[in-house]
């Protein structure tokens, strides 16, 4: 009886883990399809510049697309804990509402900043009304400012959304405290955390921008790995203290 259960407990801890990667892969897809679309549409009224910025705003998104990885999570024991999917998709709705308004409010800030800087007659300053003086072509400081801002955008979207949610299954501390717990865990693995960011900045940006179809393969495995990562990083940094 107990080898029946236990056999049925590791097949369906299976079939979440195969849930998970297939969400983690469709998420991907979702986000390609998007970003095509835009391209596209940039093309058409010559904005293909902005196409970066509207790249480092998908990063945005990594704390929804990361918690279909939840039923990845090891315990402090070293095992998988019973993931039910209700309870994301009980929250997802909100989740969404909060990543899409982030991004909404970052492209706002990208389009002023692309009109000022890089396109003073560009269509976008027609519409918007943006009138500056000449500046100059800054695009190659456009494009720099953009990897630094999306390196930024995949720290943050780890400290306060991906650690959060993965310490609140570990150890929920309340609200507060999940989030003090992910602020000091950064602040104790600085280093680590650069890292991690640039890896995922990474695989968001070279893809989409020089080698679309990698961002399917290279984008959904930086995600898994480094969040497999900081689950075993936190525990390991729970457990010694």
């Amino acid at each position: 009886m107990d080898i029946v259960s236990e056999s049925s407990s590791v097949s369906g801890l299976s079939g979440e883990k195969i849930v998970s990667y297939g969400l983690v892969f469709f998420a991907s897809l979702v986000i390609f399809f998007i970003s095509q679309v835009i391209q596209f549409y940039l093309g058409a009224y010559e904005l293909t510049t902005m196409y970066i910025s509207f790249c480092a705003g998908f990063i945005l998104f990594i704390p929804l697309v990361s918690l279909v990885l939840h039923p990845l999570l090891l315990n402090k024991e070293g095992k998988s804990d019973t993931f039910h999917f209700r309870t994301l998709f009980a929250n997802i709705g909100l989740v969404c509402v909060v990543q899409f308004l982030c991004f909404l409010i970052w492209m706002t800030d990208a389009i002023a900043l692309y009109s000022l800087y890089v396109d003073q007659n560009s269509f976008l300053s027609k519409v918007f009304d943006i009138q500056t003086q000449a500046r100059g072509d800054m695009t190659f400081e456009f494009y720099a400012f953009n990897f630094v801002l999306a390196w930024l955008f995949s720290l943050l979207s780890m400290i306060v959304g991906v650690l959060p949610c993965l310490i609140a299954r570990l150890d929920n501390r309340g609200v507060v405290g999940d989030f003090v717990a992910s602020f000091a865990f950064a602040k104790a693995h600085k280093g680590l955390m650069c890292m991690y960011a640039l890896i995922i900045a990474s695989s968001v940006l070279l893809p989409l921008l020089y080698a679309k179809y990698l961002f399917l393969v290279v984008f959904p495995s930086s995600l898994v790995w480094v969040f497999i990562q900081l689950n075993k990083k936190y525990i390991q940094s729970s457990v010694s203290k």
